[in-house]
């Protein structure tokens, strides 16, 4: 029996198997969707397709390949021909010694060591400069007081936050102080006709991928509002809608926000490329106006995008890891240009000045078992026990020009 009459067979022709028109026209819309995905891959810019490797149930092995691991850097014959050593200003122990430790021989190799990547104009890499005791301190005002209200979560609008916050809940869940026969055990969500908060990026496309849909109309337990949990915004307050910040009403930051980062960029300063770029601004001048803490779940991802909605965009932009490490990709200002992978592990910092501060960057992948031990559950109970599935990101900017 031949092909049935009237039916087009732009693919060829079909397996011999197929006899009826309904098997063949099933067998071409196949054909064509497998057609359009394969265009699509073709026609997706750089860095969406590096993007696209990295959020793979599989990582491709030659993406992984290209990954640079903050942890080598550390010994400079990991260093390429991309990859360029440099020195720091200052000793950040002499300026925060709370966070960075007492100066010992253990510390003394990589005091005062950062790296840049040739590719990247204006990207400092820090890799953890923290001790282990300031990562817990760190991780801890993260998900305790500097989440606190008045400061903004992307639960606002959707669930009435607990005046002290959602960790105070968890904590005494956790302690058996909270059982679900009490009246505060649930947090139910808002009945308003006010528009909820929205997720990070939210007109875009490429989302973060934990998204709040409609159905978010259940109640929660404390452990499942603490994961349900995507952002916290420090200083002035910023507007996902609209993607600008609230000037008129801005939130004190916190003072050891303002130190850690100030005492960062002053290291930072002077730093760059003997023939190319260098960061020129004053770490004096440097003041902590507006914060975004990012709470990933090992399933999480915050695509490509710009931050560019300050008003000085001169001033550095400091970002810190704590947890899990992650894939971190940054480009140039556009994504035509194929981005760099990082590994970052916690306690990295990263530092965007100059013209990195315009490119475009995200977080395609938290890796698992990344944990180092000392913020697992078993050596920290009740904080490991978050930090088990989870990776912290703080990220403080200034806003105006002093």
């Amino acid at each position: 029996m031949g092909n049935p009459p009237d039916v087009e067979l732009p693919f060829g022709p079909p397996p011999p198997h197929l006899k009826s028109k309904r098997q063949i026209r099933f067998w071409q819309r196949q054909q064509e969707e497998s057609q359009a995905k394969r265009q699509k891959k073709i026609d997706q810019d750089p860095f969406r397709y590096v993007e696209r490797c990295f959020k793979a149930r599989a990582i491709p092995p030659s993406a992984m390949a290209k990954v640079v691991h903050t942890t080598q850097l550390l010994d400079d014959s990991h260093c390429s021909d991309v990859i360029v050593p440099v020195t720091l200003a200052i000793d950040l122990r002499q300026h925060c010694s709370a966070l960075f430790g007492p100066p010992d021989t253990q510390w003394t190799p990589r005091a005062r060591k950062a790296y840049l990547i040739k590719t990247i104009p204006g990207l400092i890499i820090i890799p953890n400069p923290f001790t282990e005791s300031a990562q817990r301190h760190m991780i801890k005002h993260c998900l305790t007081d500097f989440a606190e209200p008045p400061n903004v979560s992307s639960l606002d609008g959707h669930y009435e936050r607990p005046a002290k916050g959602v960790w105070d809940l968890y904590e005494r869940h956790c302690q058996g102080q909270l059982t679900s026969d009490d009246p505060d055990y649930y947090t139910v969500p808002v009945k308003s006709n006010q528009a909820p908060v929205p997720t990070m990026y939210q007109d875009d496309t490429h989302n973060h991928t934990h998204k709040t849909s409609d159905a978010a109309a259940k109640r929660l337990s404390p452990t499942d509002l603490l994961r349900k949990q995507r952002w916290i915004t420090l200083g002035y307050q910023y507007n996902w809608q609209t993607k600008e910040y609230d000037l008129e009403h801005g939130l004190p930051m916190p003072d050891l926000l303002d130190q850690l980062s100030k005492t960062i960029v002053s290291a930072v300063q002077g730093v760059g490329l003997a023939d190319g770029w260098r960061n020129d601004y004053p770490g004096d001048q440097f003041k902590a106006e507006a914060g975004v803490i990012n709470y990933y779940q090992l399933r999480d991802a915050l695509m490509a995008h710009v931050d560019k909605s300050e008003v000085n965009m001169e001033a550095p932009l400091v970002s810190a890891s704590f947890g899990h490490a992650c894939i971190y990709l940054i480009g140039r200002t556009t994504k035509e240009t194929e981005p760099i992978p990082l590994c970052l592990s916690s306690g990295d910092v990263i530092v965007m000045t100059g013209q990195s501060r315009k490119a475009y960057h995200g977080v395609p992948r938290i890796l698992e078992q990344t944990l180092p031990s000392f913020l697992d559950s078993q050596h920290w109970p009740l904080y490991g026990g978050y930090m088990d599935q989870a990776r912290i990101n703080l990220n403080v900017r200034q806003v105006f020009n002093k």
